[in-house]
């Protein structure tokens, strides 16, 4: 990560280590129990499992009968008895880690929502990633830093495509997006609409380059024609073609969509103060993909990123500062970005 670490905000290391060793150690130590237990029973479920399954079949298959309930139900019990073994700890090593965020969230003057509902999807339009037939969240933080709203969740969006009708119906499933969305309040109020992608040549199938299909309508709007929405699609600042802002490096990390008549105002709004700060907090995820879109109220960014807030192998002893420093240091990145935005959009 290319910012300083959002934990110096917070006191860095060594108040971390204080809300370690007062808060953090006593409870990954009381974790050790549990996670021995469910790493026994999930080898003895296993064994006991596929056991009793080989012995249902053995009994079942050689009998001359049509039915297949018997093989069926060991069949079943196999499965059951595999699926167990491997999930069983991954749900323990979740309800760990939404603990241990939930903490670190508290410590950092933030909230945290494991599931990320309150997340409102919508804003992101403007990027094209607020319609998706499927969308799968997670780890949302959220709140203030040093007054600016902030709100972010891991996502994964991705389309369902059908084909074939009958017994030849197949259907594929293409994602979309998978990293981290980010909406920061814009202290200014007063941008244009327009947004920054990465060029065509910097992702793969067009991720974070697709038009948007919904736009946010004010409430009480009727309902729009085809051909209505065709035009305000039309009209939109993801289907006006670049427009260079000046600045090679920046040109080259993003291209800039914004309606003619909105030009000036984006060009003024990017100014070299907050051309740089993007430029760094582009960074942050190992300089993937990233876009950003202003909409006049926020400013939205989608991180394309394996990031997804880890704590290591769920192995005891559970109770080890470096565990609780790596998982600190990903979540401390939202106030890291905020702090280094804020000036820079005020």
């Amino acid at each position: 990560m290319a910012l300083s670490s959002g934990l110096e905000a917070s006191g860095g290391l060594p108040a971390l280590q204080a809300l370690y060793d007062t808060a953090l150690h006593p409870y990954l130590a009381a974790q050790d129990a549990p996670v021995l237990a469910a790493r026994r029973n999930r080898w003895l479920v296993l064994i006991g499992g596929l056991a009793l399954a080989a012995a249902v079949l053995a009994w079942a298959l050689p009998r001359d009968t049509e039915s297949l309930f018997f093989p069926l139900v060991g069949a079943g019990i196999g499965a059951l008895a595999i699926g167990y073994f491997w999930l069983s700890t991954d749900l323990l090593a979740d309800e760990v880690r939404h603990d241990l965020m939930r903490r670190i969230a508290a410590w950092l003057g933030l909230h945290y929502e494991p599931r990320a509902e309150g997340f409102d999807l919508r804003r992101f339009a403007l990027l094209g990633l607020a319609n998706y037939d499927k969308d799968r969240r997670s780890d949302r933080l959220f709140g203030e830093v040093d007054g600016l709203a902030v709100d972010m969740m891991a996502a994964r969006l991705a389309d369902e495509e059908t084909s074939g009708v009958g017994s030849d119906r197949k259907t594929r499933t293409i994602e979309r997006f998978s990293g981290l969305l980010l909406c920061l309040a814009d202290p200014s109020g007063r941008s244009p609409s327009f947004r920054l992608v990465p060029p065509a040549s910097a992702t793969s199938a067009g991720k974070l380059r697709d038009v948007s299909i919904v736009r946010t309508l004010p409430a009480g709007t009727p309902d729009l024609s085809f051909d209505e929405m065709d035009a305000m699609l039309a009209a939109g600042p993801e289907a006006a073609p670049p427009t260079p802002t000046g600045d090679a490096a920046f040109d080259a990390r993003f291209e800039l969509h914004v309606l003619p008549q909105d030009a000036p105002a984006a060009l003024a709004r990017l100014n070299d103060a907050l051309r740089a700060a993007l430029l760094e907090v582009a960074a942050c995820f190992g300089g993937g993909a990233v876009s950003v879109g202003f909409d006049g109220q926020h400013v939205l960014m989608a991180f394309i990123t394996a990031q997804r807030f880890e704590i290591g192998a769920l192995r005891p002893p559970m109770a080890q500062f470096p565990r609780v420093q790596h998982l600190a240091e990903q979540m401390a990145v939202l106030p890291a970005i905020a702090a280094r935005l804020r000036p820079a959009l005020a």
